[in-house]
């Protein structure tokens, strides 16, 4: 009986381990295809917020040496299918099929294989991807499910990344927001 109780305290406190958002970030990388299970809204958000800023980095070195198209088509190569899986562990944690996720892929996919078009050419599938990403980052941003979904178990998150994940929330919708400005910008 003494076993089990040890065992519950060991696993309530791995649960409840705070994590860097490197940590989160490595870990994503690590399940780059591992769409079972469940993932925090403070994990998903660390991961979208680190790889905003590798590929805002990347894309100054590509236009200082004027090579943003190989940045743009390596970085969504390597970034497409661990920010799909993310998303469909963070859809999970809310109790929404994965599913939801696929049209981010699709559209994304469809970008990368579409790169070399004009602007002209590009207006429309970028004007839905950014409907429907605001859309579904909207969605991701709900809390978890409080108990057992069909799932997997309730993924617990220290208190501490409340407040971590609303700043990231904060961000990621300013950022989309100038996404949407530039985007009218471009179309006026």
């Amino acid at each position: 009986m003494a076993e089990n109780t040890n065992e519950l305290k060991y696993s309530e406190s791995a649960d409840n381990e705070v994590k860097s958002i490197f940590d989160c970030w490595r870990e994503a990388l690590y399940k780059f295809f591992d769409t079972s299970g469940r993932t925090t809204r403070y994990e998903f958000w660390a991961f979208q917020t680190v790889s905003l800023f590798i590929f805002l980095l990347a894309a100054f070195i590509g236009f200082a040496f004027n090579a943003y198209q190989i940045v743009f088509e390596i970085f969504a190569l390597y970034f497409l299918a661990p920010a799909v899986a993310i998303s469909v562990r963070r859809l999970h944690d809310i109790g929404l099929a994965g599913h939801w996720a696929l049209p981010m892929a699709v559209l994304g996919v469809f970008l990368l294989l579409n790169s070399e078009l004009n602007w002209t050419d590009m207006t429309l599938p970028v004007f839905f991807s950014m409907v429907y990403m605001s859309y579904l980052y909207w969605i991701l941003s709900a809390d978890g499910s409080k108990e057992a979904n069909i799932y997997g178990a309730r993924v617990h998150e220290p208190q501490i990344y409340n407040a971590d994940s609303r700043v990231f929330m904060i961000f990621m919708t300013v950022f989309l927001c100038v996404l949407w400005l530039i985007f009218l910008i471009k179309i006026a």
